[in-house]
């Protein structure tokens, strides 16, 4: 099945306002072929042979979601997987991908784990940096002394954020509006779930979670159709078909007009405010995201930025932004103020959304902002990994499949009204979740439970 060319409308349209990145257009007229492998996992093929390279990203269903109350289990799998084979130790395989210049890096989010290769295109090295794919995804090493350091150490960098203002009140603001589930999971409860972690419970999880069902396989490089369909054949073989997952658990966002206080001892307090809002399926998505670009999302140009930093001096940065997913993400402002500015940058930055609701944007500013982020999308799709990544986006999210042919002129065709109706119907500046943090409430006075905003 060949997905339409997704990029080539999309830089066409650029060539005319951005000039400089009409270099792009030859990538941007190359096809993405897709198909599915036996076992089930679907793959995505770009040729970009520009550049001798080869990025390889595989997706899995094996997130944090699936942990249950074993928090931090899903990133310390992929450490695991990642952090040897049955032939080579921790340091042989970090020796043999420097000798071939390669990268095997593995992350995890929420809903999955991600393994992403990144190998020169010369058969000499790409195949034996494969292969050491291979071999981590079929026999890694889980050796017991890699393991010990690795949970002292994340336990270590849980204890150091709570020397991190602005960590505490991300896990604040989190635990507030996702109670009892892993996206509000707190530092204590990752740190007492990694202190009852076995490498018992590694395998598990990695036997378990780590298969075809669900997974992806994004190719974007120097690499033959051919052979990229040999190479997911085999990724997918060595994962195999897998057993039907458990139904993955609800995450319920809870929406209360509430502040959280929370004493440290420093000159800047960090405030974080916000209210659950939408996921990645809301057709309300692209009018907020191009609303929020206006709003907070821009820097330095962006009307907070404008009127809480530049005009009435309350901080030296303040930052909108949405967040949806599978589940319903928050829309969040965050700055950081003077102790004994916090009341009043709290106001005023509710009246400068209020003021945006009720009035919408001002035409000509959401035009300006409209072209800013068509721009800034191409610095997101301007190298192979970046294409990769934008694929996999498509793939995770179900879109349609010439989503970034027709985004730019979706964009351009939002109006002032759908976002303003879109901010209506889920952004209220009077009922959002408040988080402070920071040196102005004395400790013996310190709020340890949440009261209602005034």
């Amino acid at each position: 099945m060949i997905m339409r060319q997704i990029m080539r409308k999309f830089f066409t349209t650029l060539l005319f306002t951005i000039p400089f990145f009409a270099s792009l257009s030859a990538q941007a007229a190359t096809d993405v072929e897709t198909w599915r492998t036996d076992e089930g996992a679907e793959v995505y093929y770009l040729y970009a042979p520009e550049i001798p390279m080869v990025d390889l990203i595989l997706s899995l269903e094996a997130g944090s979601i699936r942990e249950g109350d074993s928090y931090g289990l899903a990133a310390m799998t992929a450490k695991m997987v990642t952090s040897g084979t049955q032939s080579l130790d921790e340091e042989a395989l970090l020796l043999k991908l420097d000798q071939l210049q390669s990268s095997i890096t593995a992350s995890s989010s929420t809903y999955h784990t991600l393994f992403s290769l990144r190998s020169l295109s010369k058969a000499s090295l790409l195949q034996p940096s494969l292969d050491l794919l291979y071999e981590m995804l079929q026999s890694p090493r889980f050796e017991e002394k890699v393991f010990k350091r690795e949970i002292t150490q994340a336990i270590d960098s849980q204890k150091a954020r709570l020397d991190n203002p602005s960590a505490i009140a991300n896990e604040l603001y989190y635990a507030a509006l996702y109670p009892n589930s892993v996206i509000g999971a707190t530092s204590e409860m990752l740190q007492a779930s990694l202190t009852k972690m076995s490498l018992g419970d590694v395998k598990a999880f990695q036997e378990q979670y780590y298969d075809a069902h669900g997974a992806k396989i994004i190719f974007v490089g120097d690499i033959s159709e051919e052979d990229a369909k040999k190479v997911s054949a085999q990724i997918s073989q060595i994962l195999g078909p897998g057993e039907i997952h458990p139904a993955i658990a609800q995450i319920e966002p809870v929406s209360m007009n509430l502040t959280y206080e929370k004493y440290f001892n420093s000159p800047q307090t960090q405030v974080m405010m916000g209210q659950p809002a939408i996921d990645r399926f809301s057709p309300d998505y692209l009018p907020l995201m191009i609303g929020n670009h206006l709003l907070g999302g821009s820097g330095l140009t962006s009307l907070l930025m404008t009127t809480i930093r530049e005009k009435e001096g309350l901080t030296y940065g303040i930052y909108s932004r949405f967040s949806p997913n599978f589940y319903e993400g928050p829309f969040t402002i965050s700055f950081s103020t003077k102790n004994e500015s916090v009341e009043d940058a709290i106001t005023q930055t509710k009246a400068v959304v209020k003021q945006f609701i009720d009035n919408g944007p001002d035409p000509e500013l959401l035009e300006r902002a409209k072209n800013n982020y068509i721009g800034s999308l191409v610095l997101d799709l301007d190298s192979n990994l970046k294409l990769a990544y934008a694929i996999l986006n498509l793939a995770t999210y179900g879109l349609p499949l010439d989503y970034y042919e027709t985004l730019p002129e979706k964009v351009r065709a939002i109006t002032p009204q759908e976002i303003q109706e879109a901010f209506k119907r889920h952004v209220n500046p009077q009922e959002m979740t408040t988080v402070i943090v920071g040196g102005d409430v004395a400790p013996d006075t310190e709020t340890e439970t949440p009261f209602q905003d005034q």
